[in-house]
């Protein structure tokens, strides 16, 4: 234990790319770092370690331990007091001081979150934990320590942090310089291959998709067999194959259990059982219909993938719909922001409709070329922001910029990119 804790000091600090969700170091609470595997959580992680030195907070003071490490094998709820009696051995001088405890992949350890939250009563300690999505969910930090957690959703790069990974710089007066050639062709790649690290890393196009393979039975066998026993792996992997097949579409479970029954044996229940399962692993993203009732949003939702690289691979797609694809992103791009994202139907559709409080405060939509689909996207643009009273409203694009009033309401047309990184319409 001593080994492993001075080893991963004499690592600090770790070479990385800066992720830009915020790392929270101020806060008292337990922070959990969760999210899909492959997203990024540990260097997440060591990010946060980098920003305490930085801060002028000394090594000694940080404990940093991974418990995937082989050498912690069989390590019990029991034992996790030895890793703090080899700190304090190692530095007693640290004894009355704050310390800095980095848990990696904690879930390994069964009756983990009690020690977590012994440690957390002692107010002396500053806590960050991660684990993979199979066992350390957001769902299950909130339950297992009781309010005493703070949680950072850890996604796949997002398209600005992409464009960085790339090197290219995004300044205020990208939309005017060359850059922005270069980074309207980015696009083209991050819809198809998405945002995983080694996906962007990959020499080619056959070694990005057996990683993608790779990554998908991860999801399969270790976030759904391994922490749900999950047995009827045929209809599991026949529900992977429908919503990357059919993202973005509106779909209703019930709907889906009469599709399935048609070819497999298979209760209603499972079938709902089965998409959850797939939502809390971080692999698929419900938005729900919006309802001023709890009953109305209920009714259908349409799913997401948290990556596009999924369905490039594993999805039933005989060409490219770039359609899906420029929604999936924007749908991601929300959930990163931060947003609880809705559609709303009523005399059409619009694509996402965001809350702030108690009201609907922005309206989306997402249309490749609003010249040809002009009539039927504002129609539904058009009703979402007369039902909740908007003067503004946005049409996400691929490279259609300009503004237009129709009628009082002012409509606002971005291209993708612009609206990925950020930036506004000039």
């Amino acid at each position: 234990m001593k080994r492993i804790i001075v080893e991963n000091q004499e690592r600090m600090p770790f070479p990385l790319f800066k992720r830009r969700a915020p790392t929270l170091l101020a806060t008292r609470q337990i922070h959990a770092v969760v999210g899909l595997r492959r997203a990024g959580k540990t260097y997440f992680l060591y990010q946060i370690v980098n920003e305490l030195l930085a801060r002028g907070v000394p090594k000694q003071a940080i404990l940093l331990v991974n418990f995937e490490d082989e050498r912690l094998a069989s390590l019990s709820s029991a034992q996790l007091g030895l890793v703090l009696e080899a700190y304090y051995e190692l530095f007693p001088e640290r004894v009355t001081g704050e310390v800095h405890l980095f848990f990696d992949e904690i879930q390994v350890v069964p009756g983990w979150e009690k020690f977590v939250a012994r440690l957390f009563e002692e107010k002396r300690y500053r806590l960050r934990v991660t684990g993979s999505s199979s066992k350390l969910l957001s769902k299950e930090i909130a339950s297992s320590l009781r309010g005493r957690s703070v949680t950072t959703h850890v996604h796949p790069l997002s398209f600005a942090e992409y464009v960085e990974y790339k090197g290219v710089t995004l300044s205020r007066n990208l939309g005017y310089g060359a850059d922005r050639f270069r980074v309207a062709k980015l696009l083209d790649d991050y819809l198809t291959w998405g945002g995983f690290f080694e996906v962007v890393d990959a020499r080619d196009e056959a070694e990005r998709r057996r990683i993608v393979a790779a990554y998908l039975d991860l999801v399969v066998y270790k976030d759904l067999v391994e922490r749900y026993g999950v047995k009827n792996l045929a209809l599991m992997k026949a529900l992977i194959r429908y919503f990357v097949t059919n993202t973005t579409r509106k779909a209703s479970l019930a709907r889906l259990h009469r599709d399935f029954s048609a070819t497999m044996k298979v209760a209603r229940n499972t079938v709902a059982q089965y998409a959850s399962f797939l939502e809390d692993a971080s692999f698929l993203y419900e938005v729900k219909k919006f309802s001023h009732s709890v009953r109305g949003e209920n009714t259908v939702s349409k799913y997401y993938v948290a990556d596009p690289c999924f369905k490039t691979v594993a999805g039933l797609n005989f060409s490219a719909d770039m359609g899906v694809l420029f929604e999936n992103a924007v749908c991601g791009e929300l959930l990163r922001r931060g947003e609880e994202p809705r559609f709303f139907e009523w005399r059409g559709e619009c694509d996402f409709v965001l809350r702030r409080g108690f009201r609907v405060a922005e309206a989306l939509q997402v249309c490749i070329d609003p010249i040809v689909a002009r009539e039927r996207e504002l129609r539904g643009l058009l009703a979402a922001m007369e039902a909740f009273r908007l003067d503004e409203g946005t049409v996400v694009t691929r490279d259609h910029e300009a503004e237009e009033v129709v009628g009082r309401r002012r409509i606002r047309y971005v291209p993708l990119w612009r609206w990925l990184v950020g930036e506004r319409s000039a």
